[in-house]
């Protein structure tokens, strides 16, 4: 039978539940001898968790010593902070903001290195891919609000350091804090990039939505870009089925908008130690959000990333790809005003509470329009039926 394993007291004490305890980074279950942890949804929400069968369990305690919640990481100061923006156009379209992962996995892969990011699958889940050719790229691109499972990259990793190849592993904090306690040591060839998150909705809530969206298409969705840069940067999405494709702003779409809210996130992402200053990476990226106030002479409708170099390992990486961008030195402070997550975690919400009731028990239809409502936005709904070319006229003219 599978049941959950116990994690020190303490932190039990300290975070609650183990149901609000594990992030599902994979860790332990990557880490067990004898596989007898797998990550699976054990609730109706449909979050990964740590499940242990213990029967196959030999009580070794690899999984506590490696998972990131039960052990401390070690976290640095930001070094140096920027505004950056990829000088590829093309691959600055393809990226959420401003291409600062992409720019660095370009040289990664240029190098001979591999390159770790999370990448959708062909049934429209998502999970972490490595990659090592040029080529495939952009499936690493881009902003899947949703999170992804880490499979087995980090024993894979783990082969590629210890056989002398460079990575770049990309993830949210927690992931990172996954692989590092994992690994249990500080390989030179590794160089880590988080994402200033917000918190992860439910993979499941995500597939709701899938087929949700699929019924308003009039078809299954074949693709889908929560950062759709069609009339440039910002928060609208596009999607496909074999016969349509369709673009719209965040504030019309149910997952979208309630997701933003901060609705619909794991119960771990409300106390989350790694939305802090302090950062568990070499190098922290995100949207610059906010910079048309902090440095308007470097905003641009293609988008601007920022870009927290926090270690000397990072200051190297920098180095490497700095060629790469168009750059300008900023502060914390400025980088953090609109981008709370880099002090606090999100509040958790009164709604919170019943977002993931009856998301098994009613037809999706019915369980988005009653879980998932969507207010009223005149705005928003006369920027939906504008013309494209309208659209980038009035985004470059604000």
């Amino acid at each position: 039978m599978a049941i959950k394993f116990n994690v020190n007291k303490e932190v039990q004490v300290r975070l609650g539940d183990l149901i609000d305890y594990c992030t599902g980074c994979g860790a332990c279950e990557q880490v067990c001898p004898t596989k007898a942890i797998s990550m699976m949804p054990v609730n109706e929400e449909g979050f990964l968790e740590s499940v242990t069968d213990f029967e196959k369990c030999i009580d070794c305690n690899q999984c506590r010593m490696t998972c990131p919640q039960n052990i401390k990481a070690k976290l640095n100061a930001p070094q140096l902070n920027l505004a950056v923006r990829d000088k590829d156009d093309e691959e600055l379209k393809k990226s959420a903001s401003g291409g600062a992962f992409a720019a660095a996995a370009r040289v990664i892969l240029s190098q001979g290195g591999v390159v770790v990011g999370a990448a959708y699958n062909d049934d429209m889940t998502v999970s972490h891919h490595i990659i090592d050719r040029l080529k495939d790229l952009p499936q690493l691109q881009s902003s899947k609000y949703v999170q992804s499972n880490t499979t087995d990259t980090f024993k894979s990793v783990k082969k590629l350091l210890r056989d002398g190849r460079t990575v770049l592993y990309s993830g949210t904090p927690c992931q990172i804090a996954g692989l590092k306690g994992f690994l249990r040591k500080d390989y030179d060839n590794l160089y880590t990039m988080d994402v200033i998150c917000h918190g992860v909705a439910s993979p499941k809530l995500f597939a709701k939505y899938m087929e949700w969206l699929g019924g308003k298409m009039g078809g299954k969705i074949i693709y889908y870009d929560f950062r759709d840069k069609l009339t440039g940067w910002g928060l609208d999405y596009m999607t496909k089925t074999k016969a349509k494709t369709k673009t719209m702003p965040c504030s019309l779409d149910p997952y979208y908008y309630h997701f933003l809210a901060g609705d619909t996130y794991r119960e771990c992402c409300y106390h989350c130690q790694y939305s802090q200053k302090e950062r568990v990476s070499d190098i922290t990226i995100g949207d610059y959000w906010g910079i048309e106030k902090e440095h308007p002479s470097f905003y641009s409708t293609k988008g601007v990333s920022c870009l927290l170099v926090n270690t000397d390992k990072g200051q190297k990486l920098w180095s490497m790809i700095s060629s790469e961008f168009i750059f300008l030195e900023s502060t914390f402070d400025k980088i953090a005003n609109a981008n709370h997550n880099l002090k606090l975690p999100t509040a958790r919400p009164a709604v919170r509470d019943n977002i993931y009731k009856q998301i098994d028990e009613l037809p999706v239809n019915e369980y988005f329009a009653s879980h998932l409502p969507v207010p009223f936005n005149l705005k928003a709904r006369i920027k939906s039926v504008l013309p494209v070319w309208l659209k980038v006229f009035i985004k470059k003219h604000k």
